[in-house]
C-alpha cells in the first residue's frame, strides 16, 4: 500500500509541475518580466520550505545532509530574491544595469553548488546547527558586500555584447561543482532512501543542464534565458518532492535515514530469505552442533509431513532418519562438524516421513561458521529423487532385459548369416554359370550388408548404457591407433586434456582414424590438437589425404550416407551428442579432411 501511495504521489507531483512549467512558459509569452518574477519566487519558496523541514528536524537528525542542504538553500533563496528585485526592468535598484542581476545570479549559483558539495562531505560530521547557519550567513554576506559595498565581484554581463568570459567560465565551474556533489551523494546513497537519492540526483543533473543554458544567451529576455529558468524550477521541484514532500509524508525517509534504512534492509533480507527458502523447490535444513533442527523450509516440512514449527528443535537423525542409515548419517554429520570432510559433497540418504514411509533425498551439505571460523552447524539442501530413483531402477531393469533379448537375437541372426554365407560359397563352387555367379555375388553382398547392420546395432545399443565419465582423449587415440596397426603417423598434441563423455567415446577416435585411412587416399599423417573458444574447447582431427567434397560435408554424418561405407561417422556423432558435444568437417577438398569436435564449457578440463 505504501508503494502504491508513493507511486500515486509521484504521478501527482509530475502532473502538478508539468502544469506549472506550462503555465510559466505561457506567462513568458505575455510578459517576460512577470515570468521571471514568478519563476524566481517559486524557487525561493521551495528553498524556504526545505530549510523549514531541515531546521525543525535539526535536533533529531541522524545525518547532517538535510541540515546543511536546507540552510544553504535558505541563503541561496535570499540572494535569489535580491536577484529577482534587481532584474532588468524592475526599476528597484536605481543606477544599475543588467550586470547586477547577472552578478547576483552567479553568486547564488556558486553558493548553491557549494551547498550540494559541502552537504555530503559533512554528512557524518554532525556540525552544530548554529555554526552551519553562521557559516552560510558569513559567505552570503561576503558575496553581497563584494557586489554592492566593495564592488570587486567581476562583471558578468555587458550591455550590447552579452555575457562576459567570467560569467561563462563560472557557469562551467558551477556545473563541475554540481557534478562533484552528485558523485558524492551517489557514493553515500546508503544514507538515504532510494526516493530521496533519485530525486536529488535528478535535481542536480537538471541544474547542470540549466547552468549550461545560461552560458549561451545574449539577451536577458531571450529564449535560452527562459529555458534556463524553467529547468531551474524543475530542479527545485525535484528537490521539493525529495525533501519536503517526502520529509512530511515519510519523515523516516529523510530524518532517520540510516536507522530506517538499516531496519528496512534487515527486514527485507529476512523476508527475502524466508521467501527464497519457502518457494525453493529444494529442501533446506539447518542442523546445530547438537544435531537438532534449527531451521527447515516449507518444502522440507512437506516432504517430511511435519510442520516446520514442530520439526525445529527435534534431533534430526533420531527423528527423521531410518534406523538402518542412522550410523552412516551420524558419521557424516560428525565429520562435517569436526571439519574433517570436504563440504559441498553430495550424499544420498533416506528420510522418514510422518506416515512411516521413506523418501530418497540427494543432499548437498556445507558447514556454517561463526566470526572466528569455528563450525557451529550444517546447512543441507536436498532434492527428493524418490520417483526418479525408482524410475531409473525400473528403466535399468527394462534395459537389461531388452539388451539380453537383443543380444540373443543378434547372436541367432549372425549364426544364420554364417550359414547363409557358407551355402553361397558352396553354390559358387558348384556352378560355373556366369549369370548364377553374378546372382551369388549380389547375395553375398546383401548378406555382408546385413552383417554390418547387425554389428552396428550392437554398438548403437551400448550407447548411453553406462554413465558418462572423465576420459583422456590422448590415451584413447593412442590405443585406437595401436589397435588399427595402420601405416600413417598419428600425432597427438592434447596435453593432459580430459573430456566428460560416454564410455564409448573411444570409438569416436577409432572411427576418425579408420575413416581417414580407408577413405582419405594416400594419408601419411593424422594430427590431433585442440584450442579454446570462450568457455568451449575444440578438438581437431586433421589428415593430409584427399578430404571431403563440399557437397558432402554434412551428409557424411547421416545414417543413410553411402551405406557401403558403414555407419562410422553417424555413430561418432551420436556418441558425442550424449554429453552435448558436436562434430563437423571443415577441411579443404584436395588438401585433407579436418574434423572439429566442439566440447561445451564444463565438459572439459586440464589437469
Amino acid at each position: 500500500m505504501e508503494q502504491n501511495s508513493t507511486g500515486s504521489d509521484t504521478r501527482w507531483s509530475v502532473i502538478a509541475f508539468t502544469v506549472l512549467l506550462t503555465a510559466l512558459a505561457a506567462t513568458s509569452l505575455y510578459n517576460y518580466l512577470l515570468f521571471h518574477v514568478i519563476t524566481e519566487l517559486v524557487a525561493v519558496g521551495i528553498a524556504i520550505a526545505v530549510f523549514t523541514v531541515a531546521w525543525n528536524a535539526r535536533t533529531m537528525r541522524e545525518n547532517s545532509y538535510l541540515l546543511v542542504a536546507g540552510t544553504g538553500l535558505l541563503f541561496v533563496a535570499a540572494i535569489g530574491l535580491i536577484h529577482t528585485l534587481a532584474y532588468d526592468g524592475m526599476g528597484i535598484f536605481a543606477g544599475y544595469d543588467a550586470n547586477l542581476p547577472t552578478q547576483l545570479w552567479v553568486a547564488s549559483r556558486y553558493l548553491l553548488a557549494g551547498t550540494f558539495l559541502a552537504a555530503p562531505l559533512l554528512l557524518r560530521k554532525n556540525p552544530a546547527p548554529r555554526w552551519v547557519f553562521a557559516a552560510f550567513a558569513g559567505v552570503t554576506g561576503a558575496l553581497l558586500l563584494s557586489i554592492f559595498a566593495v564592488p570587486v565581484f567581476p562583471d558578468c554581463f555587458i550591455e550590447g555584447s552579452g555575457l562576459t568570459p567570467f560569467k561563462i567560465i563560472s557557469e562551467y565551474i558551477i556545473v563541475a561543482l554540481l557534478a562533484l556533489g552528485a558523485v558524492a551523494v551517489y557514493r553515500l546513497r546508503d544514507a538515504f532512501s532510494p526516493r530521496v537519492v533519485n530525486h536529488l540526483a535528478a535535481a542536480i543533473v537538471v541544474l547542470m543542464v540549466s547552468e549550461l543554458a545560461f552560458t549561451l544567451y545574449t539577451d536577458v529576455y531571450g529564449l535560452l534565458n527562459m529555458v534556463g529558468h524553467l529547468l531551474m524550477v524543475l530542479a527545485f521541484g525535484l528537490i521539493y518532492v525529495g525533501f519536503v514532500e517526502t520529509g512530511i509524508r515519510q519523515p523516516y525517509a529523510v530524518v532517520f535515514t540510516g536507522l530506517k534504512s538499516s531496519e528496512e534492509r534487515l527486514r527485507r533480507e529476512k523476508d527475502r530469505l524466508g521467501q527464497y527458502l519457502d518457494i525453493a523447490g529444494a529442501l533446506f535444513v539447518v542442523i546445530d552442533r547438537d544435531g537438532r533442527v534449527a531451521l527447515i523450509n516449507r518444502r522440507a516440512s512437506e516432504v517430511l509431513g511435519c510442520p516446520a514449527d514442530a520439526a525445529v528443535g527435534e534431533p534430526w537423525i533420531e527423528r527423521f532418519v531410518p534406523p538402518a542409515e542412522g550410523e552412516r548419517c551420524r558419521g557424516i554429520f560428525l565429520e562435517l562438524m569436526q571439519d574433517e570432510t570436504e563440504p559441498n559433497e553430495y550424499v544420498q540418504t533416506s528420510v522418514l516421513t510422518a506416515d512411516g514411509g521413506e523418501r530418497i533425498i540427494a543432499w548437498h551439505n556445507t558447514v556454517l561458521r561463526d566470526d572466528d571460523g569455528a563450525v557451529y552447524g550444517t546447512l543441507s539442501s536436498g532434492e527428493d529423487i524418490t520417483e526418479r530413483q525408482h524410475a531409473e531402477e525400473a528403466l535399468g531393469r527394462a534395459n537389461t532385459k531388452l539388451n539380453l533379448l537383443s543380444g540373443i537375437t543378434r547372436h541367432d541372426i549372425l549364426n544364420r548369416i554364417t550359414v547363409a554365407r557358407a551355402y553361397i560359397e558352396f553354390a559358387a563352387e558348384d556352378s560355373k554359370d556366369s549369370v548364377v555367379q553374378a546372382h551369388l555375388e549380389r547375395a553375398r553382398a546383401a548378406v555382408e550388408e546385413i552383417r554390418k547392420q547387425v554389428e552396428f546395432s550392437r554398438d548403437y545399443q551400448d550407447m548411453g548404457v553406462a554413465a558418462p565419465a572423465w576420459q583422456r582423449p590422448a590415451d584413447l587415440i593412442r590405443e585406437s591407433a595401436a589397435e588399427l596397426g595402420l601405416p600413417p603417423d598419428v600425432r597427438v598434441d592434447l596435453g593432459d586434456l580430459e573430456i566428460y563423455a560416454d564410455p564409448m567415446v573411444k570409438k569416436v577416435f577409432y572411427n576418425l582414424i579408420d575413416n581417414a585411412v580407408r577413405h582419405g587416399g594416400k594419408v601419411t599423417e593424422i594430427r590431433f590438437s585442440c584450442a579454446k573458444s570462450g568457455q568451449d574447447l575444440t578438438i581437431f582431427c586433421e589428415d593430409d589425404g584427399t578430404g571431403i567434397p563440399d557437397g558432402e560435408k554434412e551428409a557424411i554424418f547421416r545414417k543413410t550416407y553411402k551405406r557401403r561405407y558403414g555407419h562410422g561417422l553417424f555413430l561418432v556423432s551420436e556418441i558425442l551428442g550424449i554429453t552435448g558435444m558436436t562434430i563437423r568437417e571443415t577441411g579443404v577438398f584436395g588438401e585433407g579432411a579436418r574434423f572439429e569436435v566442439r566440447v561445451p564449457g564444463g565438459g572439459w578440463r586440464e589437469e
